[in-house]
């Protein structure tokens, strides 16, 4: 067991993109909320569910000054993604698409979806690695009978990568569990919040 404060923020910089499984939405915001305050560089948060934005609008969670907020209701996705791919080019930052359910229902409609969410993702993955940022996908999912993940609404498979860093968010009474996964989705190690 590890429980240092930064590492999991150390776990996350080790790679580009860093997907984040999780079947109970509180547990996610908990762990982005605790989290993201330990980030001393611009944050960029797609909150595509609002928990999050409501958490700050209601005075829950602390507005912090490096974070800007992005969140469909504005209705100008494509024009909010061109600008934090320009920024993160530019200037390490951390991107949090939250979620990625949320990502398919705001372009729900679109031809070849699933192609076009890849490759929003890897524009944004792209952009960021010469600044060596980091994105984190919040994704509300469970394992199939293949081991593989899958969008908890549809079943969709979620992409996978093994130059991503995986980890599962379990809530256990009054802490957040955090597993680090392996490629084949087994626990590496166990860290918690």
């Amino acid at each position: 067991m590890v429980h240092k404060k930064a590492a999991i923020q150390n776990i996350l910089e080790q790679n580009t993109t860093n997907m984040v499984f999780y079947e109970d939405s509180f547990a996610k915001t908990a762990f982005f909320t605790k989290e993201i305050s330990n980030w001393e560089i611009p944050i960029f948060y797609f909150d595509f569910d609002l928990q999050y934005t409501g958490f700050v609008k209601a005075g829950i969670t602390p507005p912090l000054k490096n974070l800007t907020l992005l969140y469909p209701e504005n209705g100008s996705l494509r024009e909010d993604l061109k600008s934090v791919i320009e920024k993160i080019s530019k200037k390490r930052s951390l991107v949090i698409i939250d979620s990625f359910n949320g990502f398919f229902n705001i372009l729900e409609g679109e031809k070849d979806i699933g192609r076009l969410i890849n490759s929003f993702l890897m524009l944004l993955v792209s952009s960021g690695e010469y600044t060596k940022s980091t994105v984190i996908v919040g994704i509300l999912s469970k394992l199939n009978d293949e081991n593989k993940w899958i969008l908890y609404n549809t079943g969709r498979r979620v992409i996978d990568n093994e130059h991503f860093t995986k980890i599962q968010l379990i809530r256990s009474e009054n802490s957040i569990l955090t597993k680090v996964l392996n490629p084949d989705n087994s626990s590496n190690s166990h860290l918690i919040l």
